[in-house]
């Protein structure tokens, strides 16, 4: 695997050494860690990783199989973060590792599976790519229940095709009634994955932010952000992408970019360390990054706009990119309360990790299915009929999970719940299709 490259240093991580040298191994982190609760390796936590990590950079081991099996197990859920009393940025050094992990041609994955990975991040920058890329596996997906040849898929396959939503309802709805006094300029952002696969979500955003008196401007130059690029190890080309965002979202006036989906916005809010090194673009990314919010986190702090009742059993799921990583943690909820008459179950731990992590509940599906088991298990225990969520990611790993389960619940993001409450409050005057 490694071959004579395995002598190279793990320069990113040698660069991390003040972050790596904060942690003090109180092991707060450790009942935190997901990968941790399920494998039991003290290699497999976040104090464990931060300790091999410092003996790679140091020189004192090699950044072998062993070695990157474990770098390569983490979820980068982030939930050690906000339980570390002495703040590491553990994020940032693990994508560093996975960086040089990258740099040295290491992978714990078999072929298909890091075959499947650069599909994805090969195609998710590219629209023109990306759509005709998923309407076969929508075919796919919808033959199942007839096809005995379903089983002959690789696990792996079947697994991604489970996760894919519905196609986009359609229809459109009539021009949005504002319920609030003029807030101002925002901007959209709208996504590769979200405009592709949740469509109805970035619609209904739009909806929900021109009900509480925003204008709102989607720019077509924008493209993917780069989480998942950053998430693997593929550092240059994240920071490729935010240059392309930062050159086609700048704007004089410092305009909210208005972010529907956690990780793109966690990313996004981190350009300023990502691009630090650029000269052309460190001063730009660090302002870029300063007007990025979830759009939660901004109906939160303006006050949402109340729309007409839904009685209905519903519960939520803390995306760890928002909770963890923006250290948003009551904005989806305050948002929940413009819905009159839910009937909120809380879930238990529901800032707990889910296990879709980008791509790792496919490339660590064993894992993955251990750790979400325990999450579809507290969803049981609320009786809610729906969970919302704020994360692309989140909500198809769940989703997928209580169709495998045969559970009768629904799953959606938190802004299609105020969405469909706006719908039957009239916000939106006659529309040509309906939620169910």
């Amino acid at each position: 695997m490694f071959g004579k490259r395995k002598r190279l240093l793990p320069d990113a991580v040698k660069k991390q050494e003040n972050n790596l040298l904060a942690c003090v191994h109180c092991g707060f982190c450790l009942p935190h860690c997901p990968t941790y609760s399920v494998l039991g390796d003290e290699n497999d936590s976040p104090r464990g990783r931060l300790y091999l990590m410092r003996a790679a950079a140091e020189g004192r081991i090699t950044p072998d199989e062993a070695y990157t099996r474990h770098i390569e197990s983490c979820i980068v859920c982030r939930a050690c973060e906000t339980a570390c009393p002495s703040g590491v940025r553990y994020g940032t050094i693990m994508e560093a590792a996975r960086h040089d992990l990258r740099r040295l041609g290491a992978s714990d994955m078999g072929w298909l599976a890091r075959a499947l990975r650069w599909m994805g991040l090969y195609l998710l920058p590219r629209r023109s790519l990306l759509r005709p890329a998923v309407y076969p596996m929508r075919v796919i997906r919808h033959l199942r229940p007839s096809n005995g040849w379903w089983r002959w898929l690789p696990s792996i396959v079947r697994l991604g095709l489970e996760m894919l939503p519905p196609p986009p309802r359609k229809g459109e709805f009539a021009p949005v009634s504002p319920q609030a006094p003029e807030r101002g300029a925002v901007v959209q952002f709208r996504g590769c994955v979200m405009d592709e696969l949740f469509k109805n979500v970035n619609q209904a955003t739009t909806r929900v932010l021109a009900v509480n008196g925003f204008r709102v401007t989607v720019p077509q130059a924008q493209t993917c952000c780069g989480s998942l690029h950053d998430h693997s190890g593929f550092v240059d080309a994240a920071r490729e992408l935010a240059r392309k965002n930062i050159d086609s979202l700048e704007d004089s006036n410092d305009t909210p970019i208005v972010v529907n989906a956690a990780g793109c916005a966690a990313l996004m809010k981190e350009y300023g360390e990502l691009l630090k090194d650029d000269p052309r673009y460190a001063a730009r990314a660090h302002r870029f990054a300063s007007r990025v919010c979830d759009v939660t986190e901004l109906l939160a702090r303006t006050g949402v706009v109340k729309g007409a009742p839904i009685r209905r059993k519903v519960t939520y799921d803390a995306p760890c990119h928002l909770y963890h990583a923006q250290k948003v943690k009551t904005a989806p909820l305050d948002v929940l309360k413009g819905v009159p008459d839910l009937d909120f179950r809380p879930l238990r731990g529901a800032d707990r990790c889910c296990a879709s992590g980008g791509i790792y509940n496919l490339t660590h599906a064993d894992i993955a299915e251990e750790v979400l088991q325990r999450k579809l298990s507290a969803l049981f225990e609320t009786g809610a009929e729906t969970l919302v969520t704020a994360n692309p990611g989140c909500q198809m790993q769940i989703q997928a999970g209580v169709r495998q389960a045969g559970m009768d619940v629904s799953v959606a993001h938190v802004i299609e719940l105020l969405d469909e409450s706006y719908e039957k409050a009239g916000y939106y005057g006659n529309t040509t299709s309906s939620k169910g």
